[in-house]
């Protein structure tokens, strides 16, 4: 370990007494640093470089092979069994008494049909169509005249039946005349058959609360 000597100087100057220290290079250690000095103001942005080169297109991927067709969809009327009008004559009934008439309408039914499906069988008097069954009372109140569609379980038949209580049917209450007088032509009769869930949906339309315009609109049918 060096030994460091220290020199006292003395001086006076102008009336006042300076004490110097003075040591020996030779045999002192190293003078301490100096502090570190103020950094100094950061200089301005240089200019911008020019812009590089734009790089090249790549090369187009292949098209992908396309894919197969879908299966086309049923018709949401595919299943749906409309007849054409039945204009009756004398010989078209099965029955025919003069107070109680019996049309087969079809026959070979799908069971399913018959059990989940909707039946709608339409009555048409030259003024209206309704779906029947359709009830014709007297002033009194009283039942008169039915005409109503029955389903013979057995041979899946579809039958129209119309009866008259206390009188015989009229001709135009159970014939029609395609060249009779207009809304006198008599009355004729069309059915539609809906299988269950023939529209894909879960829950089907009530078909038996809508018109007949309206179903056959809701299929597509010609009215």
């Amino acid at each position: 370990m060096k030994t460091t000597f220290l020199k006292l100087k003395y001086f006076l100057i102008a009336g006042i007494t300076i004490l110097a220290f003075s040591c020996n290079p030779e045999d002192g250690s190293d003078g301490m640093d100096g502090a570190t000095g103020i950094q100094g103001e950061q200089g301005p942005v240089g200019p911008q470089g020019q812009p590089g080169e734009n790089g090249q297109d790549g090369t187009d991927g292949q098209d992908g092979e396309d894919g197969e067709d879908g299966e086309d969809g049923e018709d949401g009327n595919a299943n749906v069994q409309a007849s054409d009008w039945f204009e009756p004559t004398e010989g078209s009934y099965n029955i025919n008494n003069p107070r109680f008439k019996s049309l087969e309408l079809a026959n070979g039914m799908n069971p399913n049909t018959i059990s989940e499906g909707t039946i709608i069988v339409y009555y048409d008097n030259d003024i209206e169509v309704v779906s029947l069954p359709k009830y014709q009372l007297d002033i009194d109140g009283n039942i008169y005249k039915v005409v109503d569609a029955h389903i013979n379980h057995a041979s899946r038949t579809l039958y129209l039946n119309i009866e008259r209580f206390g009188s015989d049917l009229t001709a135009r209450e159970y014939l029609w005349d395609p060249n009779g007088p207009a809304y006198g032509k008599g009355v004729r009769f069309r059915y539609v058959l809906i299988p269950p869930s023939t529209t894909g949906k879960k829950q089907q339309p009530n078909f038996s609360k809508m018109t007949y315009e309206e179903v056959m609109d809701y299929f597509g049918l010609e009215k």
